[in-house]
């Protein structure tokens, strides 16, 4: 498989992660975004993570000096990341923020979101704003302000709006090519070397416009 890569230098490695192969290896055995990545690199270093039905942007560190710095300001929120995601039902709202508290359920490898906080569950933010309609549903983008486990598909479903695809969340078929139409197109954040502020945006997948975008 071709990933598409969208910068490399000595210190990291951007690329947009097609849906379908998990970021690393994990229980299913598909073969993953970093193992196809190491077949022609020393080192890499895995800073952050996408769902295996989810595409988008993934940086990667080469070099354990910059997998530190990238992992220390992922952390501390030193990092804007943008989603889009489609919807079939519209949102009450225009744009808004949502605050759940998210309790994960490792059995069924999913996230339950709460409005009140319960017994050992995490604080999840995000805010959303719809940015176009077609027919029949709507594409919302979304910037993360907590980085939780299904965050935004746990979020969404709470607000009954899951994402087309996503069966496990709540909705009822999944799509042609088995992805969930949730993208990390935009991700900002300071080169661990440089400290110079960098930003890489992607199109939408083209499956998307087949729905109206």
């Amino acid at each position: 498989m071709i990933i598409p890569v969208l910068h490399e230098d000595h210190e990291i490695l951007v690329v947009n992660k097609p849906a379908g192969i998990p970021s690393q290896s994990d229980k299913s055995g598909t073969l993953s975004l970093l193992e196809i990545l190491s077949e022609n690199r020393s080192d890499l270093f895995v800073i952050h993570r996408l769902d295996q039905r989810v595409s988008g942007i993934i940086v990667l560190a080469k070099t354990e000096a910059s997998a530190s710095q990238l992992s220390k300001d992922f952390q501390t929120r030193n990092v804007t990341k943008k989603y889009r995601a489609v919807v079939a039902n519209q949102p009450k709202d225009k744009e808004g923020k949502l605050t759940h508290w998210l309790l994960k359920d490792a059995k069924k490898n999913m996230s339950k979101a709460f409005d009140k906080e319960v017994k050992n569950s995490q604080k999840a933010e995000l805010k959303y704003q719809i940015v176009k309609s077609s027919e029949r549903y709507h594409l919302l983008e979304i910037e993360l302000f907590t980085g939780r486990f299904h965050q935004i598909r746990s979020q969404l479903s709470a607000i009954s709006c899951p994402i087309l695809g996503d069966l496990k969340y709540g909705y009822k078929r999944s799509s042609p090519d088995g992805s969930i139409f949730l993208q990390s197109f935009s991700l900002s954040f300071n080169h661990p070397k440089t400290k110079q502020a960098t930003n890489f945006e992607i199109e939408m997948p083209e499956l998307w416009k087949k729905y109206g975008f």
